[in-house]
């Protein structure tokens, strides 16, 4: 799309009554944006769905250089903005029903990015759910899968990092637009980024993260992947909406059970109850999504290695993915703690186990 018309459809953009899908509908009947822009009040009137309400807001509508300063500030911030006309637009997030007309991006998708799956799950996450997140990003992302999440702190950010540390790609869906960091603490986070992340969002400059916009960030989110892991959430949950969002566009939904008694896991063991599938490990989640795929992914690569033998191997069946401190790990294994220290520092050598805050261990 050329600059007069991304001109035309950043002002239809703000247009108060005029949403993506009534945008999109003018512009398929009309021919173009900036032909929805010069079009007569009969022309208007006659396109399906369009009342005179409508067409009065399209032709009063002043634009006061609003697409002008949109497309300065993408220069700025060397942010692309793609229409839904345009071939750079994610094919995946053209097929769902309510697609955004447009998307403003930073950073650059890459071939491998067809292939991608999102994770998402509450702010305020468990050790256990900040461990299962971390384990599933790193795989998926190991074996090529491009990890989708909300740049939310919690199990959004944990996603994201683990992604890129292994060396992997992912994709960050806002709710604000680009020249707004939300939340401020993942400032940092920005320059690891620049490599392999990519930011997209529906919303323009200037564009605060008002709470409305999280629910309508959400189906982009799922829009964009294969399917959806919602790690924890409680029952009224963002991560629930967007598990739901998912199951509208036929996509897939995966949920980690969780404790019965946990409030964090309400949302996703309704989700499982509702028909998502429970998930156990990585492995799981891209054999179910193989026959979507479109490159053929191994199979996960275990780093934990199976020659444990007497010591090692009995406090690694100590351990599980609950964290376990080390004064309960001397009392169920009976080692002392100087040689159960040494144990553990072997196996967390091999890729075994993990050491968390405060003297906790779990297996990786």
């Amino acid at each position: 799309m050329n600059n007069i018309e991304l001109t035309a459809l950043l002002n239809l953009l703000k247009v108060p009554s005029l949403g993506p899908t009534r945008i999109r509908t003018l512009v398929q009947a009309l021919g173009s944006p900036e032909a929805v822009l010069s079009s007569s009040t009969q022309e208007l009137c006659q396109v399906e769905g369009i009342n005179m309400a409508i067409v009065r807001e399209v032709k009063n509508y002043s634009p006061n250089n609003f697409a002008e300063v949109q497309l300065s500030m993408a220069d700025e911030y060397g942010v692309k903005i793609i229409s839904i006309w345009d071939d750079e637009f994610p094919p995946l997030l053209k097929m769902i029903y309510d697609p955004p007309v447009v998307i403003f991006m930073k950073g650059e998708l890459q071939e491998e990015d067809t292939d991608t799956v999102a994770i998402v799950g509450t702010r305020i996450p468990t050790t256990y759910g900040k461990q299962v997140a971390e384990d599933l990003s790193r795989e998926l992302a190991g074996v090529g899968m491009t990890i989708v999440s909300g740049f939310a702190k919690g199990i959004d950010t944990i996603a994201h990092l683990a992604a890129l540390e292994a060396g992997g790609r992912t994709i960050a869906v806002l709710g604000n637009g680009l020249d707004v960091v939300y939340p401020a603490e993942n400032r940092s986070y920005l320059p690891f980024f620049e490599e392999k992340g990519v930011f997209i969002t529906e919303f323009p400059f200037g564009t605060k993260p008002d709470a409305p916009n999280f629910p309508q960030r959400n189906r982009i989110i799922s829009g964009l992947s294969y399917g959806v892991i919602v790690v924890e959430a409680g029952s009224r949950s963002g991560a629930v909406l967007t598990a739901l969002d998912s199951v509208d566009q036929n996509r897939e939904v995966f949920a980690v059970p969780g404790r019965l008694t946990d409030p964090k896991s309400e949302g996703c063991l309704r989700l499982i109850r509702n028909g998502a599938i429970p998930i156990k490990d990585a492995e799981q989640i891209i054999a179910v999504l193989s026959p979507h795929l479109k490159v053929p992914r191994s199979p996960i690569q275990r780093k934990i290695r199976l020659d444990l033998e007497g010591d090692e191997a009995a406090i690694y069946e100590i351990l599980s993915r609950e964290p376990k401190h080390i004064d309960d790990i001397s009392a169920e294994s009976g080692l002392d703690s100087s040689l159960l220290l040494t144990v553990l520092l072997s196996l967390e050598l091999k890729g075994a186990v993990r050491q968390l805050s405060g003297k906790m261990f779990v297996q990786r």
